[in-house]
């Protein structure tokens, strides 16, 4: 008897002491643990405290055919901050993105103490009503210096629908070339009512073809099928209109004198 409640006094005491370890072990993991995070800690502190690491080279990549690379500059320090670890880079892209010109940005850390800034600029395609432009992905934009416009062509017309008109304006230039035309512009008024200015080959005279609210490739089509017997007198020409079921009508008239030309409305 007395042999066994030894023994079961040695298991005993052999638990205990493990248990002991596994709790000093435990203790000196967390210890360990709080040292690193204390550690770390105050690494971040030191790296993002004001002025520790502040930004000693700025270097502008791109283009800069209307844009100044001073302005630019002028937009990335006022988001810059005195941090090379802290800096919001989405910031200052945003910052030079908002400028008349600048399309994108795209800012990078330069190791140790540098920042690279990238920036792509607008490439009007077009005239976008009196004030604006339209860019390649048919974005009305705003521009603060004048644009080459000879070889833009000039589109107008409620804004949500931009991107329409740009579409159907290249989808229609080739079928205008194809007989000898230009389209001088297209025009979308307040009831989406569509016309086209157009210009023969050669020639500075120009006319204008009505297409109404709706079916207009159909109408389209109707006049470029009937425009070889307009052609001989493209000069002459006024306007053609073409809100009519099943045919046109067409205003010619002396252009070099003026005229005034009074058409009945048509619904």
């Amino acid at each position: 008897m007395t042999s066994r409640r030894a023994l079961a006094e040695n298991k005993y005491k052999r638990r205990l002491a493990r248990r002991r370890r596994r709790r000093q072990a435990l203790i000196g993991l967390v210890a360990v643990g709080v040292t690193i995070l204390t550690v770390m800690a105050v690494a971040t502190d030191g790296l993002l405290r004001p002025g520790a690491f502040p930004i000693k080279e700025l270097r502008l990549e791109g283009e800069f055919n209307h844009l100044s690379p001073e302005g630019v500059r002028a937009a990335i320090v006022q988001e810059l901050g005195d941090n090379y670890f802290s800096l919001d880079l989405s910031r200052i892209e945003r910052a030079v993105e908002s400028l008349p010109w600048a399309y994108q940005a795209s800012v990078q850390r330069s190791w140790p103490h540098g920042l690279t800034v990238r920036v792509e600029e607008q490439h009007p395609v077009a005239r976008w009503g009196e004030k604006n432009w339209l860019n390649e992905k048919a974005e009305i934009i705003e521009l603060d210096q004048m644009v080459e416009t000879n070889d833009l062509v000039s589109l107008s017309g409620p804004d949500g629908i931009a991107a329409e008109v740009w579409a159907k304006y290249n989808e229609w230039l080739p079928l205008f070339r194809a007989r000898g035309m230009e389209i001088g512009s297209v025009d979308v008024d307040e009831r989406y009512a569509w016309s086209l200015q157009v210009v023969p080959a050669q020639s500075e005279h120009k006319f204008q073809v009505l297409l109404g609210v709706d079916e207009h490739d159909q109408r389209l089509n109707r006049f470029l099928y009937a425009f070889a017997a307009l052609k001989p007198e493209a000069d002459s020409l006024l306007q053609v209109d073409l809100r009519y079921p099943n045919g046109m009508a067409v205003t010619r008239g002396d252009v070099r004198q003026e005229h005034e030309v009074v058409l009945n409305e048509v619904d």
